[in-house]
C-alpha cells in the first residue's frame, strides 16, 4: 500500500508541476499580446481629431490617397540613404493627416510588395516596444501641433514631419495595422 501512496503523492505532485507550467505559459502568452503596437496605441488613436474633409473621406478615396503618399515615400527612396535622412523635416501635415486617418481605420494597403524594401535598417530594427513608443509620440505631436480646423491648403504648408514620423506610420500601416 505504501508504493500506491507514493505513486498517488507523485502523480498529484506532477499534475500540480503540470498546471503550473501551463499557467505561466498562458501568462506569457498574455504578455506578449499586450506588447503588440496596436493594443496599447488603439485608445490614443482613436482620441486623435482628425481634420473634418479628411474624416469624411470615404474608404476608396483614403485608400487612394494613402496609395500615393506610399508612392511618393517609396519613390524617394529612403531605404538606400544615410540614416540622417530620418531626421529631415519634409512631410507635411496634410499627408499625416490622411495617413493617420488610414491606420486609425485599420485599413491595409493592398498589392504591395512586401518582400522589396521599404524602409530604411533604423525603423527595421524597431521592436514592438519601440514603434508603440514612436506612435504615442507622433499623436502627441500631432495633437499638440496641429489645428485641424485649418484648410487643406494652410495644413499642406506646415511641414513638420520628419521622414522617420512618417516611416513610423507606413510600417505600422503595412505590418502591425
Amino acid at each position: 500500500m505504501s508504493i500506491t501512496l507514493i505513486g498517488f503523492i507523485i502523480i498529484i505532485i506532477l499534475l500540480i508541476v503540470i498546471i503550473v507550467y501551463l499557467l505561466s505559459i498562458n501568462k506569457n502568452i498574455k504578455e506578449n499580446k499586450q506588447l503588440k503596437p496596436n493594443g496599447m496605441n488603439e485608445i490614443e488613436l482613436e482620441k486623435i481629431e482628425l481634420p473634418r474633409n479628411i474624416e469624411q473621406m470615404n474608404p476608396d478615396s483614403l485608400l487612394k490617397a494613402t496609395r500615393v503618399i506610399f508612392d511618393s515615400y517609396k519613390s524617394l527612396d529612403y531605404v538606400s540613404k544615410g540614416p540622417n535622412v530620418l531626421d529631415k523635416i519634409e512631410w507635411h501635415t496634410w499627408q499625416v493627416s490622411i495617413l493617420l486617418s488610414f491606420l486609425k481605420g485599420k485599413n491595409r494597403l493592398i498589392g504591395v510588395n512586401t518582400n522589396e524594401k521599404i524602409f530604411h535598417e533604423n525603423i527595421l530594427d524597431l521592436n514592438y516596444s519601440q514603434i508603440d513608443h514612436e506612435i504615442k509620440r507622433i499623436i502627441k505631436k500631432y495633437i499638440d501641433n496641429v489645428n485641424i480646423q485649418q484648410d487643406r491648403d494652410s495644413l499642406s504648408k506646415d511641414v513638420i514631419w520628419s521622414v522617420r514620423d512618417v516611416s513610423i506610420i507606413l510600417y505600422e500601416i503595412m505590418y502591425n495595422n
